[in-house]
């Protein structure tokens, strides 16, 4: 094919094409095909030896093109604010059974066993090893809150720590749901035995007791939320291969891991709060009371924005 008649046949898809983007918005939605047509005439033309202007020009269009595709980068803050602000609490209100599990099979160890040891003490050793329970009363003694904190440059170490520890702990939750969901299911309910085991161990000592609950209070109601959302994400995972309905598994597992992503950056961003509180915060020397005070306000505050957030008129609906 000569050139004169590639220009010919494939003009009116270059008008087109320049028409696409000088509309900014309007049509757009042709634009990827019209891209994948444009490259394979700029392949021809190189391939070819068309003339040196035409293959530039051709270039040149390509390269706006791929531009008004991919350069999104301005816009992705926006994006993940709309996600946090907006689709994370409408998702998590949308799978309220899903949250309901999770925070039975959390809540509900935590408070069996709980009551369990509080009842009588030597149950908690069927639950943990006697020198994890001495550790964790040695941790929370009054003489030891502060171990290995060493000031500002401590806060700092243990920042990292936590987030390491947390951040592993809901990715694992969240990955391991593409078993099916059952160990997903599992790490929340050990983090619930684990949770009832040491709070009513500690709660016993009226040593310990203070100590552990104004430490805990603050940064557990991200750190909690975090474990949680990541349950929710991971189960959902094994439930799409498990029950697919209509879909092919594999397309089943792509749009519950897009709907779930919401979530699991809500998770990522409440286990940095947390670490950050239970780093600079949660072992301050500041009055139990004023902890217990800075407690409730965070507490309402995740309340709050799971049941209210994203409930406005502008808020687009979670697909």
């Amino acid at each position: 094919m000569k050139q004169a008649q590639f220009e010919t046949t494939y003009g009116p898809l270059w008008s087109a094409i320049e028409t696409t983007l000088a509309s900014r918005k309007e049509g757009r939605e042709a634009l990827p095909e019209q891209y994948r047509r444009l490259c394979q005439c700029l392949a021809l033309a190189s391939q070819r030896g068309y003339s040196p202007q035409l293959v530039s020009h051709l270039h040149d269009l390509v390269a706006r093109c791929h531009h008004a595709l991919y350069s999104v980068a301005a816009e992705r803050p926006t994006v993940l604010l709309q996600w946090l602000r907006i689709d994370l609490p409408r998702r998590v209100r949308a799978e309220w059974k899903l949250l309901l599990l999770v925070l039975v099979c959390l809540l509900g160890p935590a408070i069996a066993i709980g009551l369990l040891v509080w009842h009588d003490a030597r149950h908690a050793y069927l639950f943990a090893a006697p020198e994890d329970l001495a550790r964790m009363h040695s941790m929370y003694s009054p003489s030891s809150i502060k171990t290995g904190r060493g000031g500002s440059e401590g806060d700092v170490q243990m920042f990292g720590h936590y987030i390491w520890n947390n951040v592993s702990i809901d990715f694992r939750t969240f990955a391991s749901g593409i078993f099916g969901g059952v160990p997903a299911l599992l790490i929340v309910l050990f983090n619930g035995l684990h949770m009832g085991v040491a709070a009513a161990w500690l709660s016993l000592d009226p040593a310990t007791r203070t100590n552990f609950w104004s430490f805990v209070v603050t940064h557990s109601s991200f750190e909690l939320a975090g474990l949680v959302l990541s349950g929710m994400a991971g189960i959902r995972l094994g439930l799409s291969l498990i029950k697919p309905g209509r879909l092919p598994r594999r397309d089943a597992l792509q749009q519950a891991s897009i709907q779930m992503y919401p979530l699991v950056a809500g998770a990522a961003l409440l286990t940095v709060l947390a670490a950050f509180f239970e780093a600079f915060w949660s072992a301050s020397d500041f009055a139990p009371a004023v902890k217990y005070s800075v407690g409730g306000v965070c507490w309402a505050l995740v309340f709050l924005f799971f049941g209210f957030a994203g409930r406005g008129k502008g808020a687009h609906a979670t697909r």
